[in-house]
This record gives structure tokens, sequence and C-alpha cells, in this order.
């Protein structure tokens, strides 16, 4: 298999607070990866690290095969732009420019950073819109769109990037429980079609159902890891066992 992702040795601190400890994780093409793990595990500060979000304290992180750090040293800034154009992400909250429409949103990056004719990247948005079930909502600003809809809209706005890897922080904890199903939805027919995924999620379903690996995080560390079923039905750590009793 073609390795997307390798975290060697990473080491995360915000002060004393020593976030990660240590991780070490690799992610082939095609994976989905669902990272689950109680609040202040280091979940998030991990996919911010991947994303250079965050810089770290001591590691490796490569990206289909390049360093975008190594032994703690980053790598110049147009390699790390380079290597970073690999990746779109996901936030929990929506982060879509209020002063722009739904399409604008979508063409506003491959047009000024990736160099795309307009013409192309309107084809390239309207196509990712019908794909998440919202061409209809193209000229309407964010302040009318539901929060599941923002949410959607979001995911497009990082394929339009076309990226090899996406990741995803929390992205339907902002949401109402019933807008919550229409964003798993979308995520979920991405992982059908074998789009490399690391997904942070407390959505049990999501992780049974959609990932190929589980990851449970506690403390900066990665306790435990293993097919779906498997983790779920014969759990292997007490942390990972007391996790899930409170969260299933």
């Amino acid at each position: 298999m073609e390795s997307m992702l390798e975290l060697t040795g990473i080491y995360k601190s915000f002060g004393d607070n020593q976030v990660l400890r240590g991780i070490d994780l690799v992610v082939d093409k095609g994976e989905v990866v669902a990272v689950l793990g109680p609040s202040g595990s280091g979940k998030s500060t991990m996919l911010r690290c991947i994303n250079h979000l965050e810089t770290i304290d001591k590691g490796s992180i490569h990206i289909k095969g390049k360093a975008l750090v190594e032994g703690g040293i980053y790598v110049d800034e147009s390699q790390q732009q380079q290597v970073l154009s690999a990746t779109g992400m996901v936030f929990q909250q929506f982060n879509l420019f209020p002063h722009m429409t739904v399409l604008e949103n979508l063409i506003e990056a491959p047009i000024y950073v990736k160099g795309i004719a307009k013409e192309e990247a309107v084809n390239i948005a309207e196509n990712l819109l019908n794909k998440v079930g919202l061409i209809e909502v193209k000229d309407r600003y964010p302040a009318r769109l539901s929060g599941g809809q923002q949410q959607r809209v979001a995911i497009a706005r990082a394929l339009a990037m076309n990226p090899d890897i996406m990741l995803f922080d929390e992205p339907t904890s902002a949401l109402d429980p019933e807008l919550t199903g229409e964003v798993l939805k979308t995520m979920r027919e991405l992982a059908a079609e074998h789009m490399t995924m690391i997904v942070v999620t407390h959505e049990m379903s999501f992780a049974r159902d959609a990932a190929s690996r589980v990851i449970f995080m506690a403390g900066g560390v990665i306790v435990e890891e293993n097919v779906p079923e498997e983790f779920f039905n014969n759990p292997r750590e007490d942390r990972t066992k007391a996790f899930l009793m409170r969260n299933n």
C-alpha cells in the first residue's frame, strides 16, 4: 500500500502542558482512520500538527513521502506549501467567508492559490456542490444556510483544492443532532470512494461503519488501534473499555 501520511515520534507542548507524547501513525492511501478519545487527549492537536496549524517540538511528518518536518526541523516555506497542498481540512466551525456566496467560497482558493481559470473553477465547484446535494444554494450567502448545509459547503470547499488527504476535526460537534446525519452522509460517501481520511469524531456510528481503522487516544498517546469490529467488540486496554462504556 502507498503510505499517504507518516507521523514519527511527535511531541507537542503548550507551555508546561505536554499534549502529544510520542505519536507514531502511518495512514495508507484510501484508509479512513477514525480518532476517538476523551476531551484533552491531543486528537485535535495531532490534526493541527499534520496541517501545520501548530508546530511540533520533536519528531517527523511525511505527507505522500515528502518531509514537512524531519527530526523537528521544518523544510523551507515553499516546500511546506507544496507538501501541505496534499491535505484539506474541515473544522468544527465552518469558517466560510460570510461576505461571499457559496459558489464564491468554493472558487476563491482554486483561482488565487492554484491559478485555475475561473470557468474551470466554477465547473469544479458546481460538480462538488452537486455531490454534497447543495447546488440549489450556490448563490446564497452562508448566513442563509443551516449549520449542516454550511458544513457540507465547507467539505466541498476543501475538496475543491483536490486534496489527497482529508482531515476532519469534530466536523459535527457544532451541529444539532438532526443536522449531523446529512454531514455524516457526505463523509460516508467520501469514505466509500476511498478518499484518504483522518476523522477526529465522537460519532461512534461513523467510526463503526465507515472507518477502516479506529484509533483511541488518551493523555497524548495512542492507547489502542484496530479494525472497527475488533476495536468495539474486543477492546484490549482498560482505558479503551472505560471510554466505550461511557460513550456507546
